[in-house]
């Protein structure tokens, strides 16, 4: 009798006492797969996001360089700017246009495409009027 617990009985109690897996785990593994999922594709869309952004501040760049290149201080106001650009005195509308190339250029050093000693240089040059 002892061999035929050990022999037969006792394996087919190990096997019927094992953990079986449930319905409720499987929807847990399922959850987990979807959350994954999620998660990678939350970290494309931000990767991708990130890209484009570099891509317009690129962009940008390039275009204030050529601009710098023609000889061009400042992008051109808005139209509504323009009209009152005529009726303001000459040293405001200096003034204004100094501002402007200072907006730009903390811009440039906040993104990383001037050094903090270029921003000092260039600030220095705007301010006294050579750019």
């Amino acid at each position: 009798m002892n061999h035929l617990f050990l022999t037969f009985l006792l394996p087919l109690l190990i096997v019927a006492l094992a953990p079986v897996p449930t319905l409720a785990d499987e929807v847990a593994a399922e959850r987990a797969r979807i959350a994954n999922q999620r998660i990678q594709v939350e970290e494309e869309r931000r990767a991708r996001e990130a890209e484009e952004q570099r891509a317009r501040e690129e962009a940008e760049r390039r275009a204030l360089e050529e601009k710098q290149k023609r000889g061009e201080t400042t992008s051109e106001p808005p139209s509504s700017d323009n009209d009152l650009s005529d009726a303001l005195p000459a040293g405001r509308i200096e003034m204004s246009r100094a501002l402007e190339q200072l907006r730009e250029l903390g811009a440039l050093r906040d993104a990383g495409y001037v050094t903090d000693e270029e921003f000092e240089q260039l600030k220095k040059k705007i301010l006294d009027g050579a750019l």
